[in-house]
Order: C-alpha cells, then structure tokens, then sequence
C-alpha cells in the first residue's frame, strides 16, 4: 500500500513515507546526540510493534508457499448481478502479478491473473486489479467509481452469446479495509497520511487533475485502494506474437468500446498499452482483445473536461484541456499514438530487444517527446506532427521498427503502417466531413463507424 524508507546524510537521518502520489519526510534526526539517538530508537521499536497495515502491508492480498512454489491469495467479497456486495468474502489464487506496479506515484496498479481454487491456480479465468482510485473526498457516491462502472457493464452484457465481443464482468470486489482500534476503516491516503496532514491539503484537493502523470499541482490526491475481480483472464498487451495478432487484439478492444459507449453510455477515455489484455484461446491459440481500466471512464453527459489518461497516448485536445467536451474521438486518436508507440519501439520483447540491438538511436526520434515535460508542451509537438499526411509519415511511420529491412516481412510491421494511416485519414483528413465540422462532435459517430469498419475489415482475415 505505501512505503516507509530512511535516508542517511553523515549524521543525520530522515525517516520517510512513500505513498501513492507523494514521499513525505521527517525532519532531520541527528544521530550524533543522545536525543537523536533515542528519537531513532524508538521509531525503530514502533515500526516492529505496529499492526502489518501501518507497515504498508495489505492484509488481503497475501504471499504463501507450499511445495508447488510461491502463490498469492487475494481476498474481496462477491458481487452479485444487480451490483450488490455479498456478506461473505472470497478466496482468489494466484502465481502473482502480470501486470506489475512499476512507477513511482500514480494509480500503482497490478493485475494478478487468478482462480477460484487453489488446484486450478494454473489455469486462471479471472483478473483481479488491485490499484489507488482518485475518488472525490466526502462523495456519497462517485460516479468515477471503477465497480459502479463495471456493474453497469455486467448487467448489460453478462448474457451476451457473442464470442467475438469480450468485456470485463465483475465478479467480486471493493475498497480494501484495515483493522483499527475503531473497527474497520477504508484504505484511503487519508488513512495513511492521517488527519492533520490531509485537512492541511484538504482545500487544494479540488484542483487535481485526473492523468497520474499531472499530479503535482494538488499536494496529495486523494485516492482510496480498490480490488475488483472480473472476467475474462487475459495477458498483457506484450504477450502478442505477432502484428497480425496485435491488430486483431486492438480490433476487438476498441469494438468492446463502442459497444460499452452505446450500450451503457460509458466513455472509456483511457486507451492506453496498460488497458488492453490479449484473451488467448487454451484450445487453439487464437487471441481476442478486452479492454479493462474504467477507472477513468466516465458517463456520457456528465460535465468533466478533465485530463485523463497516459502521456504518449493522450489526445491534442485532452493535453491542452481544450475546452470542448472528451469524445470517443479522444479514445481513437489514443489509439492511433498506441499503433504509433508499439510500430516504433516494438510490440512485445523479443521485437523490443531486437530494436535496441539494431544500433538505431531511439532518443532522437520525435516520438520520444510525447512521453516527458508539461501537457501543452507535448500537444504543441504533436500538432505539426499531425498537420499532413506526408509530415505524419515521414516523421511517424517511416520510423517504424523493421521498416525496409529484411525481416520487415516476417514481423509484417507494414499491417501497423496500413492501420496507423487509415486511423490517421480518418480522424484528421477524413474527406468526407465539411472541414467546419473536423473535430467536433458532429463527426463523432460518421468518423468512428468508419474507424470500426476499416480496422475491422483489416484484421478479418488474421483472425482467421
């Protein structure tokens, strides 16, 4: 859940608490006196005797071991189909994360493939995600809530007999609590950061935005820690073999997409590599694609221009917090820089390490600046980017991994070219919408029934 650390400097030392968006620090205790000395000691006696969750642990998630090698348990309580939570909870299993929490602040979100039973833990069927939700402090109900969204979801689609359609069906889940010596409290940065330091940063909370990346002007989000388990199991997006396979995962995540956004009015605006798993067939191989991560999405009508999502992948308008209201426009052109983003550096890490090892330097493509400095700075180096097709190809595609080489056909990174231009055509050159009109919500539902048609038309025969 969170951190403690300490730092040393000659003779004086700092303790500190890592949390999810900030590190605090303690003032200096000098080790050099007899009080610093002692003040150390005792901080040192109260970390061994304090309850595990003072210590940063989860009480429900738990590591074991037994002769078959280490397992996780995961334990949340069942959510029935009207959304209700059931009085008693759940044992989920599983060989640990595969998706790991490996940045510094932010959502801290990790994805643990899982089973029901501990003698099936090797053939999984379920997701659990375990990650810090920004929710609004003192809501009665946030309808930013992950669960609020995926039991709409599952009560819309939890009798779906399309085997091509695969979209996340919650089945257990809910704030992690810890025991106090006031009963059960929710895991929340409250909690963890105590109430002095939260009602001092209490009045700043309104100013943060929703993207982890843009945190730093609210001194500490608040965020509450949140399980849910869902349906189906997938890998992630770097566990495809192939473009052809990356095409057809793609394919079937953006499907799942529209069908969320008309059935339960729900925009994802998240698209991102960490939000997409690969669904692989145990019979045959063959994969689909889930889109997951709804904890950004938020419900059609619902007045928030907010920025959400991740760097590289965000839209222009998103990045300069324009102020037209987010479409799923956004969310295609997401996934137009995710095409971009994976044709470039490689799509899983076999392709990864071969271009690293091909000698091209990466650091000077201009695709690297999407990932780093202010919001407005990245949109203004993605417009003139994005002005023609002739400057997108040759600044963006021409870069892509194995572009002329002699492996170019049996990685068919061309597929990603065809996709990246058709998705590009369609979002800033469509031909077929009045110029008046290109980027406004008139040409939201033309512009993406023919991104559908088009990328679905493109991966019909790979999935064969």
């Amino acid at each position: 859940m969170f951190t403690w650390g300490l730092t040393v400097c000659d003779s004086l030392v700092r303790a500190c608490l890592f949390g999810p968006d900030r590190v605090l620090s303690s003032g200096d205790i000098d080790m050099a006196t007899p009080d610093g000395r002692r003040v150390f000691v005792g901080l040192l006696v109260n970390l061994c005797l304090c309850e595990e969750s003072c210590r940063g642990y989860i009480p429900t998630i738990q590591q074991h071991e037994n002769a078959d090698g280490r397992y996780w348990t995961i334990r949340c309580n069942r959510i029935n189909s009207s959304g209700e939570q059931e009085a008693e909870m759940a044992t989920f299993y599983s060989r640990g994360p595969a998706m790991a929490a490996d940045r510094n602040f932010g959502r801290h979100t990790r994805g643990f493939p899982a089973a029901e039973r501990l003698e099936e833990i090797d053939s999984p069927t379920l997701f659990a995600k375990v990650a810090w939700h920004y929710v609004e402090r003192g809501a009665a109900g946030d309808q930013r809530s992950e669960l609020l969204h995926l039991s709409r979801i599952r009560k819309e689609f939890e009798n779906s007999t399309d085997p091509d359609l695969h979209v996340p069906l919650l089945q257990a889940g809910g704030p992690v609590a810890v025991s106090t010596d006031g009963g059960w409290q929710d895991m929340t940065t409250d909690a963890i950061y105590g109430p002095v330091i939260s009602q001092a940063y209490g009045e700043r909370q309104d100013s943060v935005v929703d993207a982890d990346e843009d945190t730093k002007h609210a001194c500490i989000p608040h965020r509450q820690l949140v399980v849910a388990v869902m349906s189906p199991c997938g890998e992630t997006l770097d566990s495809v073999r192939s473009a052809d396979e990356l095409v057809v995962v793609l394919a079937d995540a953006m499907r799942a997409h529209g069908e969320i956004l008309r059935r339960c009015s729900l925009l994802h605006r998240g698209i991102s590599t960490n939000n997409i798993l690969v669904v692989r067939s145990p019979l045959d191989g063959t994969v689909h694609g889930a889109l997951i991560d709804f904890d950004c999405a938020i419900s059609v009508g619902v007045d928030r221009k907010a920025r959400t999502g991740t760097l590289p992948f965000m839209s222009v308008l998103n990045l300069e917090a324009n102020w037209r209201e987010r479409t799923e426009l956004d969310d295609w052109e997401s996934l137009l820089y995710l095409v971009c983003w994976l044709a470039t550096f490689g799509i899983n890490k076999e392709d990864r390490k071969s271009v690293r090892s091909g000698g091209k330097d990466l650091r000077g493509l201009k695709i690297t600046d999407w990932r780093h400095g202010e919001m407005s700075m990245i949109a203004s180096r993605k417009r003139p980017v994005l002005h023609t097709l002739e400057t997108f190809g040759s600044i963006i595609v021409a870069e892509f991994a194995f572009s002329g080489s002699a492996v170019s056909a049996e990685h068919n990174y061309n597929a990603l070219a065809k996709v990246a231009v058709a998705l590009y055509m369609a979002l800033f050159q469509n031909k077929d919408v009045d110029k008046k009109y290109r980027g406004t919500w008139q040409t939201t539902s033309q512009a993406c029934r023919w991104l559908s048609q088009r990328i679905h038309s493109s991966c019909a025969q790979r999935r064969g």
